[in-house]
């Protein structure tokens, strides 16, 4: 499949309406968006013949949670550029396009961004800004039309759509103008259906958040990339294989850690008592001898001393268990040769 480009330096109206089409497949848990001219798109969903501009199946709930947010009022400043080229007389026509030109590379920005949301606005700004071009009133309108695309941008500038206060403000935003879409059934095999808006995403969110709530999905929080995600449940705490298998590689890591120092410690006092218990036998008892005991002694507190360090370096990865253990074996076998000197 070869997806088109769009040419956000053109000048002429193109024929047709760019749509945005939406199907939610619940079995799958996946999400597909197609984005072009309506009467292509809908050979393009019918027998894949027609030629759209995007095309892509993601996980479900993945536009509701990587929709276009405007943080710094881009779309607002560039809308504002666009209304006020209009008003350029003097060549009317080559100045109008001087002044719209930064506005064209502003778009070409967002529509190489990847987000379908975003794409699916830079080619409405673009078209309505030719639409209005040679209209009467037609900056009044240019805002009008391009306000609405963008209002759901200004929304999740706060929150996301499905926080809890998010439902009441999608509702206010929904003008009745704006809540309309078409349902297409462009294969009737098929068990789901397109929802296709051309002027408005809100419509589109609400359907979204419709379809989610009926069939009891939850967004959550991925415990180990803190994504947020669409689950099934509340009992999927992962979002993905990837994090799964970072889940399991970090449980693998902690176990082997612990098994480690569990390891290291127990390494460690059997050599310390190995030495500890042959000094006292020659500090206490029948073979008491304090020249000898003295001669150990200083080398116990050496061992000792140094036996913490390289502890210290296991622990810190800088030295492998298994020389540990070699090196407190010979020390083993140092404290031996004392006693039989």
């Amino acid at each position: 499949m070869i997806l088109l480009g769009y040419d956000f330096g053109k000048h002429g109206r193109g024929l047709g309406k760019t749509v945005f089409a939406l199907a939610l497949d619940r079995k799958k848990m996946t999400e597909r968006i197609v984005i072009g001219e309506m009467s292509e798109t809908r050979r393009h969903l019918e027998n894949g013949s027609g030629n759209v501009y995007f095309d892509q199946t993601r996980p479900l709930g993945k536009l509701l949670i990587d929709f276009e947010a405007d943080w710094g009022k881009e779309w607002n400043r560039n809308l504002m550029r666009l209304s006020e080229s209009y008003g350029k007389a003097i060549p009317f026509e080559a100045e109008r396009w001087k002044s719209a030109a930064p506005v064209s590379g502003f778009l070409r920005g967002k529509y190489e961004s990847g987000e379908p949301s975003a794409i699916f606005a830079a080619i409405r700004s673009w078209e309505e800004y030719l639409n209005c071009f040679y209209l009467n009133h037609g900056a009044e309108l240019l805002i009008g039309r391009l306000s609405s695309l963008y209002r759901p941008f200004f929304l999740y500038e706060h929150s996301r759509p499905w926080q809890e206060k998010a439902a009441a403000t999608l509702s206010q935003a929904l003008r009745s103008e704006e809540a309309a879409v078409e349902l297409w059934y462009p294969a009737l095999k098929r068990s789901f259906e397109y929802v296709v808006a051309s002027a408005s995403f809100l419509p589109v969110i609400a359907y979204y958040l419709h379809k989610i709530e009926e069939w009891g999905f939850v967004f959550q929080r991925c415990k180990v990339c803190e994504n947020d995600f669409l689950a099934r449940s509340r009992h999927y705490e992962l979002c993905s294989d990837n994090c799964r298998k970072k889940q399991a590689a970090e449980a693998k890591r902690e176990f082997d850690e612990r098994a480690k120092g569990d390891r290291l410690e127990q390494l460690y006092e059997a050599a310390y008592y190995y030495w500890y218990n042959r000094l006292r036998k020659l500090r206490r008892g029948k073979a008491a001898n304090p020249e000898k005991a003295a001669a150990v002694g200083e080398a116990f507190q050496l061992f000792r001393k140094e036996a913490v360090k390289r502890k210290g370096q296991v622990k810190r990865g800088e030295m492998k268990l298994t020389d540990f253990s070699s090196w407190l074996i010979a020390k083993q076998n140092e404290v031996d040769r004392l006693m039989d000197a």
